[in-house]
C-alpha cells in the first residue's frame, strides 16, 4: 500500500515539475531579472530535493518488496539492475545553465517513474499469487470434519467383523449419533445416498484432484450440486452400513484413490488438530 501511495505522490510531483519546467522555459527570456532567475533556481533546487527524497523512498520500498516476494511467494523479481541504472546524476551548481539543470531533474523523474512502474508490476504479481494460494488453501481439506475419539487410522488394521488384517482407506472418528459433520474445505456436493458398506454417505469434490467422503451418516444436510464452504454443516454421525457403532468414516481421495487424511490436517501443536 505504501508503494501505491508513493506512486500517486510521484505522479502529482511529475505533473508539477512538468508545468514548472515549461513556465521556466517560457519566462526565462532576456527580460527576466537576475533576482527572478535566482528565485526560479531556488524553486528548482527544492523540487530536485523532493524528487531525490521520493526516489530514495521508492528504492527502499523496492528492496522490501524483493524480500517479501521471495519469502512469501517464491517470486524472484530483482529490482537491483533497475536501481543501479537509476543512480541520480550529480547536481549542477545553481549558476550553471538553467535549462540543463531542468534536464537533470527530468532525468531523475524519468528514472523514478520506471522504478514506480516496476513496483506496480510487483504488487500485481504478488496479489495474483496470493489470490491463487488463498483459493487453493480454501479447497484443501485441512480440518477434521467432526469432533470425537479416533478409533481407527488410515492403513492396515484388524477388521472388526472378520478379524483379518485389511487396509483401512480412511479414518474412523467415534461420537454420538447426530453429532454434526462439517465440510473441511470449500467444494461442491457430488453425491448423497446409500452405498453398500458405507451406508448413508456424502461425497464432496474440492478441486480437480481432491474429494472427500463421509460414511455411515444418520442424516444428510446438503443436496447434490450444492456448494459448501469450510465449516458448513453437511451431515450427522450415524451407524448406517457396515458399522459396529456410531462413528464417521472419513476419506480423502486424490483422483479417486484414497490417501491418508492426516496428510492435509493443519496442526496447532505436535498432537492437536485445528478445528
Amino acid at each position: 500500500m505504501t508503494g501505491l501511495v508513493a506512486a500517486l505522490l510521484l505522479s502529482m510531483l511529475l505533473a508539477a515539475a512538468f508545468l514548472f519546467g515549461r513556465m521556466v522555459e517560457r519566462d526565462s527570456g532576456p527580460t527576466r531579472s537576475s533576482a527572478d532567475r535566482r528565485a526560479l533556481r531556488g524553486e528548482l533546487i527544492q523540487l530536485e530535493g523532493r524528487v531525490d527524497n521520493l526516489t530514495e523512498r521508492l528504492e527502499e520500498i523496492a528492496e522490501r518488496e524483493e524480500r517479501i516476494l521471495v519469502a512469501g511467494a517464491g517470486l524472484n523479481m530483482d529490482f537491483s539492475g533497475l536501481m543501479e541504472s537509476s543512480e541520480r546524476p550529480e547536481s549542477r551548481p545553481a549558476d550553471r545553465d538553467l535549462f540543463q539543470y531542468i534536464d537533470d531533474i527530468e532525468l531523475k523523474i524519468l528514472l523514478a517513474e520506471r522504478l514506480a512502474e516496476a513496483e506496480m508490476q510487483a504488487y500485481d504479481s504478488l496479489a495474483n499469487h496470493f489470490v491463487e494460494v488463498s483459493g487453493r488453501l480454501a479447497r484443501t481439506p485441512s480440518i477434521w470434519p467432526v469432533r470425537g475419539i479416533f478409533i481407527s487410522d488410515f492403513g492396515p488394521r484388524v477388521d472388526p467383523f472378520t478379524g483379518a488384517v485389511r487396509y483401512h482407506k480412511g479414518v474412523d472418528i467415534a461420537n454420538n449419533t447426530g453429532t454434526p459433520i462439517y465440510a473441511p474445505a470449500d467444494g461442491t456436493v457430488i453425491f448423497c445416498g446409500w452405498t453398500g458398506g458405507w451406508g448413508l454417505n456424502i461425497v464432496v469434490r474440492h478441486n480437480e484432484e481432491l474429494s472427500t467422503r463421509y460414511a455411515h451418516c444418520s442424516a444428510v444436510e446438503v443436496a447434490v450440486g450444492q456448494k459448501v464452504q469450510r465449516g458448513d454443516l453437511i451431515g450427522r454421525v450415524g451407524s448406517t452400513g457396515r458399522s459396529v457403532g456410531p462413528h464417521l468414516h472419513y476419506e480423502v481421495l486424490r483422483n479417486g484413490v484414497q490417501i491418508d487424511p492426516e496428510d492435509f490436517i493443519i496442526r496447532a501443536g505436535p498432537d492437536q488438530s485445528v478445528f
